[in-house]
Formats: structure tokens, C-alpha cells, sequence
């Protein structure tokens, strides 16, 4: 067994390890790591220029705008706790959207929606939610719209390397029981994971 998601994405194939995170074989370790700084993650995860809206840009304004809204519910909560209903109204917000022909008939689009409805529903029913399923689809979507398996190692990589600095901030930077000011990371693009490009093309309709 594996001990953590970082040395399964190293030894297996990039669907083998997502789906060992998703049953719970190896683990993200979230919980090692305050809880607004899981929030800030779980927030760029879904929308910042690494995560699923930056990865995204062919999915419709609807779909971008449903990440958007769960990431700044995410954000929100760093700092304060949201009403179960306000979570319900997001949640069935996805679910109706999840069931549109636009979103079915693209994998990589419906598994980002399906991260975002998974945030939600668990945000419901969890005080402290660990979206362990909702981080593996996450996953599984940017695998779904990358090049190949090899861009989407890098981006998944990109990721994790989002959450380690995170978790072990350098010198200078708020201690690990800080919470630091509230910040949009999609306006640093700085971080290249692992000598990765990041100059891809994403895996659309006429680019195959």
C-alpha cells in the first residue's frame, strides 16, 4: 500500500493512481494541514490558473461559473462558516447542470462539475469535510482535457506542489497556524511543476 497519492502518482499510471486516491488505497494527507489551508486548496483546485477553470477555457460560461461560485464559497469559509442551505443551493445548482447535453457529452467537463457538486453535497452533510472524492475527480478532469498522460502528470503535479508550499511555507511566510490574508491565485502563474511545460494544448475538438 501506498502511503501517500504523490509516490502513487510516481510508481503507476496517472488513472491508477487517481483511482487509489478515490477508494482511499493512498492519501492527500489534508489533514495534517490547518483548515484554511485546505479551504484556499480546495477553492484554487476547482479555480485558479492551475486548476480546473484555467484548464477548462473550451467548458461554457455555465459550467465556469459554478466553479467559480463553489471555489469563492470555498474561500468564504476559510474565515467563516456557511449556512447548509447555501450549500444545498450550489449543490442543486450542479446537479441540474450536470444534466445538460453540454456538460454530458464532454468526460472532462462533467467530472469538473461533478468535483463541485461533490464539494457541496459533502458540505452539507460534513462540518469538516475532506473531499477526498472530490479532489480525485478533480483529478480524473484535468487528466481527461490533457494532452496526454504525460501533461497530466505535470498538471496533477502542479497541484500538489500548490498544497506542499502550502502546507510547508517558506521562510517569511504566515506560520502553518496562521491564517493569511485572502488571496486569488490565479494572478501567480510562477510555479512550473517538476521542469514541465506549461505550454500545452489542451485536449479539444479539432486538436486531436
Amino acid at each position: 500500500m501506498h502511503e501517500s497519492f504523490s509516490s502513487a502518482l510516481n510508481e503507476m499510471s496517472v488513472a491508477d493512481a487517481v483511482m487509489q486516491l478515490a477508494s482511499g488505497t493512498v492519501e492527500l494527507a489534508l489533514e495534517d494541514a490547518p483548515e484554511f489551508a485546505r479551504w484556499c486548496w480546495f477553492a484554487d483546485v476547482l479555480d485558479s490558473d492551475w486548476g480546473l477553470t484555467g484548464r477548462l477555457p473550451a467548458a461554457g460560461d455555465d459550467v465556469l461559473h459554478e466553479l467559480e461560485r463553489v471555489a469563492g464559497m470555498c474561500r468564504t469559509s476559510e474565515t467563516k462558516a456557511l449556512s447548509r442551505d447555501a450549500w444545498r443551493a450550489a449543490y442543486e445548482a450542479t446537479e441540474r447542470l450536470g444534466h445538460s447535453s453540454a456538460v454530458t457529452s464532454s468526460e472532462a467537463t462533467y467530472l469538473a462539475l461533478s468535483a463541485a457538486n461533490d464539494i457541496a453535497l459533502e458540505c452539507i452533510d460534513e462540518t469538516h469535510p475532506e473531499f477526498t472524492v472530490a479532489i480525485a475527480l478533480a483529478f480524473e478532469s484535468l487528466a481527461a482535457c490533457a494532452a496526454d498522460s504525460a501533461v497530466a502528470r505535470c498538471w496533477i503535479a502542479r497541484a500538489l506542489t500548490e498544497w506542499t508550499n502550502r502546507t510547508h511555507p517558506i521562510a517569511g511566510s504566515p506560520r502553518t497556524g496562521e491564517a493569511p490574508p485572502t488571496t486569488d491565485t490565479r494572478q501567480n502563474a510562477s510555479i512550473v511543476s517538476a521542469g514541465c511545460s506549461e505550454r500545452v494544448l489542451l485536449r479539444v475538438s479539432g486538436n486531436l
